[in-house]
């Protein structure tokens, strides 16, 4: 059973798996576009259906001396791709629109007419910015405090008590999502809008759009909970083995032991 302790270990300190639907993303549009301020960016990001975490390349080159065998040899390194993702769209199309607008501040679509990359005030005219996170999850206890009436007086007397037994004090036990892993995405901007599908066999389904981002690069959000990407050491969380256990669906830690022994 030393392999079962051994990987119930690992997974402790880990402080739990990474589950993809568990995510946040945060965009930022350009600071020299008529988006700058707009209200319906967090809304928008809400509609995020799907998005690729993007990844990173190390650039080589084949290099040979004499009769050695040939060796691959990192020469530099670069971003792969696009970031693709999808959204919910509402039924007045207002998401495919904050994203037409984006593209527009690039190019004007009536005479072809492509802007600079900034304006005179050095703030990027069509590349803005995204975030995009890991989430977990802690427990935590909500404490709601309600008054009620005292009626001690007669049916007439409905006086609000303010001693502490006219208090009702409840206890709701949830989870916290917290941001674990994030980086920030820099000079970002939507390259490909995609199609919209329609068909009467798609009576149920809701319509997505698919939009990919071209960007510059990317950097770790090293401390999530002020988005520094200044690297700095880690601190652990107090999140202990039944916390973990509930995460990933038991009830127990007792319970988890039995699910992972009976794979054996």
């Amino acid at each position: 059973m030393g392999a079962i302790d051994d990987f119930y270990s690992s997974m402790v300190k880990a402080r739990g798996f990474a589950r993809p639907a568990k995510y946040e993303v945060v965009l930022t549009p350009p600071a020299g576009s008529a988006l700058a301020n707009s209200p319906k960016t967090k809304e928008i990001q809400l509609l995020c259906d799907t998005i690729v975490m993007p990844g990173h390349d190390l650039a080589s080159s084949t290099v040979k001396f004499g009769t050695a065998v040939a060796t691959e040899m990192v020469v530099g390194h670069a971003y792969e791709g696009t970031i693709e993702a999808s959204f919910y769209l509402d039924q007045q199309l207002d998401l495919k629109s904050y994203f037409d607008a984006w593209q527009d501040a690039a190019v004007d679509m009536e005479n072809n007419t492509v802007s600079y990359y900034k304006n005179k005030d050095g703030h990027h005219n069509y590349a803005g910015s995204m975030k995009i996170y890991q989430l977990s999850s802690i427990p935590t206890t909500i404490t709601t405090i309600t008054t009620r009436e005292d009626t001690s007086g007669g049916s007439r007397d409905h006086r609000t008590s303010k001693h502490n037994h006219g208090m009702e004090e409840e206890k709701i036990n949830t989870h916290e999502s917290i941001r674990t892993y994030g980086i920030n995405v820099e000079e970002v901007y939507p390259a490909t809008i995609g199609g919209i599908s329609y068909a009467y066999a798609t009576v149920d389904t809701v319509a997505l759009l698919t939009v990919s981002f071209q960007y510059r690069k990317w950097t770790e959000i090293t401390d999530t909970t002020n988005e520094s990407t200044t690297r700095t050491t880690r601190q652990s969380s107090s999140l202990d083995a039944t916390a973990i256990a509930e995460g990933l669906g038991y009830s127990s830690v007792a319970e988890l032991k039995s699910y992972l022994k009976s794979q054996v």
